[in-house]
């Protein structure tokens, strides 16, 4: 029966992802098609959204030969540069929107336990190098050459259902406080939201307690913390605390920030030696790019993790806060899947349209596929909640099977014939397995935020 449910997840991401209808409606709306044209807008689309090679390596004449051999469509390099324009971006980007929305709209096949937050929002992003070219659109910050160009890649993502919530490119100089403040509007009530420190800002934050959501993150250095309104936290005397009482932890409930404080728990735990020297290490590295040293203040707060959240100690006891926090490391494997397997960082000098509809059509291929995966994880933890898939190993399995279902998608072979022998012998090899005497992510989500 589970196989079954599983066969019938799978074939209606497949019937429903981006059907020829669809496409042509949204060429319509974003102005890309005016008229029949000699390449059909579903027929642009694939090819370029199945194209193996990644972009540093894919030329005009390997578009052109792709829609020559697969539509029997003859079209020059040169006119296939043409459609390379800012219309044409936005119909990728409305595109991939579209592939969000539909996503977004499905049930979660069942795996959404009762839990206390109905999303745990994580948020982050990746950056990488682009030509020299590109400087004027995606301005870098000129470090190894004032023509540097820089792309950002904003994404946050869902690890209750396991799908992406939004994705936008940016310039590089666009950094996350900015991000942050611009994006306040897609915060919703009851949700928990883990980022990193370059998106904590106390616009942020007081946003956060005032839709009613949560937030679960590391204290900013500089940030101002009170145990009362005019009584800011001595962390000097602090760190005296715990070395007199052997500390193994401290927790405070606190007001942080000089204006607007905001309440939360404060979270203290010391950290290994080893940790602490790999810190200072860092951090004096850090100091000496700018002709600096690191303050005794920093030195002393490196020695502990520091965590801020506003959840309930009964919700999230201090014991499982480390732990929860670190499920925000499940994004940083996401963009290892994007550069390492999908090499969406490996860029040419070409037209910037060209770049943009390319990245664009890349990325609906991996959303394509995080589809899949995110069926494929259901099927197993409908039989096991503690259980699930690695995302590192499916995406590096899926790559080996884009031929196959690319004529799967082009209806030319059956659904049931791929399922069986290419997709559902994946699952066994693909399974999450924890490190020795370690939970996997998937186990921590459930123990984390069940009902008390």
């Amino acid at each position: 029966m589970l196989v079954k449910q599983h066969k019938k997840d799978i074939s209606f991401i497949i019937n429903n992802t981006l059907c020829e209808q669809t496409i042509d409606r949204i060429a319509r709306e974003k102005k890309f098609m005016t008229r029949k044209g000699k390449v059909p807008p579903a027929c642009f689309v694939n090819t370029l959204l199945f194209n193996e090679s990644d972009m540093l390596n894919t030329s005009l004449p390997d578009l052109t030969a792709d829609l020559s051999q697969v539509y029997d469509i003859d079209i020059s390099k040169e006119a296939m540069h043409k459609k390379f324009t800012p219309a044409c971006v936005d119909f990728f980007k409305a595109l991939l929107q579209e592939m969000l929305g539909g996503q977004l709209s499905k049930d979660t096949g069942g795996t959404a336990l009762p839990f206390h937050f109905p999303q745990i929002k994580i948020k982050d992003s990746t950056k990488f190098s682009l030509p020299d070219n590109y400087n004027g659109d995606y301005k870098g910050y000129g470090n190894f050459s004032k023509k540097n160009g820089l792309m950002s890649l904003q994404y946050e993502y869902d690890l209750v259902s396991c799908s992406w919530l939004s994705f936008e490119m940016t310039k590089g100089l666009r950094n996350d406080q900015q991000d942050s403040t611009e994006t306040i509007g897609s915060i919703t009530k009851g949700d928990l939201h883990i980022r990193d420190l370059g998106y904590i800002t106390p616009t942020y934050l007081s946003a956060v307690v005032e839709k009613e959501a949560f937030f679960l993150n590391r204290l900013p250095p500089q940030c101002a913390v009170y145990t009362k309104p005019k009584k800011p936290i001595n962390w000097k005397k602090t760190d005296a605390y715990f070395k007199k009482h052997a500390l193994s932890k401290l927790e405070l409930d606190v007001l942080i920030y000089e204006k607007n404080k905001i309440p939360c728990r404060l979270l203290i735990e010391p950290v290994s030696n080893t940790e602490y020297c790999r810190r200072l290490k860092k951090a004096v590295e850090s100091a000496k790019s700018r002709k600096s040293v690191p303050s005794e203040l920093l030195k002393i707060m490196m020695k502990y993790n520091i965590f801020i959240t506003n959840v309930p100690a009964s919700i999230l006891p201090f014991e499982v806060i480390r732990k929860t926090y670190y499920l925000r490391w499940q994004i940083e494997l996401v963009f290892k899947t994007w550069k390492s397997f999908f090499k969406i960082n490996r860029i040419k000098k070409v037209k910037k349209e060209r770049l943009e509809c390319q990245l664009l059509a890349k990325l609906m291929w991996i959303l394509i596929n995080w589809e899949l995966f995110r069926s494929c994880n259901n099927h197993v933890r409908r039989q096991d909640e503690n259980q699930g898939i690695s995302v590192i190993i499916f995406f590096k399995r899926c790559i080996k099977f884009a031929a196959s279902l690319r004529l799967v998608l082009l209806k030319q072979t059956s659904i049931i014939g791929w399922l069986n022998k290419t997709y559902l012998p994946l699952i066994k090899d693909c399974l999450c397995a924890a490190p020795k005497k370690k939970t996997t992510h998937y186990e921590s989500i459930k123990v984390n935020n069940k009902k008390p």
